[in-house]
């Protein structure tokens, strides 16, 4: 799945906010008071282990994070139909292509040799 930069950075930034808000949980608690488990298998060591379960996630900091979002497009000025600031770490301004080059146009490049007409190599005389 393609993302643009800038999403591709919002959502490991995302990430990073939900994994450090739920980084401490405490394990859950079965109804006679012990520590609630599962087992996992491990293809590594071909073996069986327990893991204790925590506690279901808790997303106290979102309506936060809503009310600072609504409050940052209250006061934008502008519009969003326009044209974004360049983020000079998008790699698109680095290089527009893997090649790192101006690639040929794809006429050109049809005229050429395919590596899937040529030969094999291997039965050449020395």
């Amino acid at each position: 799945m393609y993302f643009r930069y800038a999403y591709f950075i919002m959502r490991i930034l995302l990430a990073a906010i939900d994994h450090n808000m739920h980084l401490f949980r405490k394990p859950k608690v079965k109804k006679d008071g012990g520590a609630a488990a599962h087992r996992k298998f491990s293809k590594r060591t071909d073996r069986y282990h327990a893991e204790v379960v925590k506690e279901d996630k808790k997303y106290s900091y979102f309506p936060y994070m809503a009310a600072r979002m609504l409050l940052t497009r209250k006061e934008f000025q502008g519009s969003f139909s326009g044209p974004l600031d360049v983020d000079e770490f998008d790699p698109k301004q680095i290089a527009p292509t893997l090649g790192m080059k101006e690639p040929p146009p794809t006429e050109e490049l049809m005229k050429g040799p395919s590596r899937f007409s040529m030969k094999p190599k291997h039965n050449e005389e020395k």
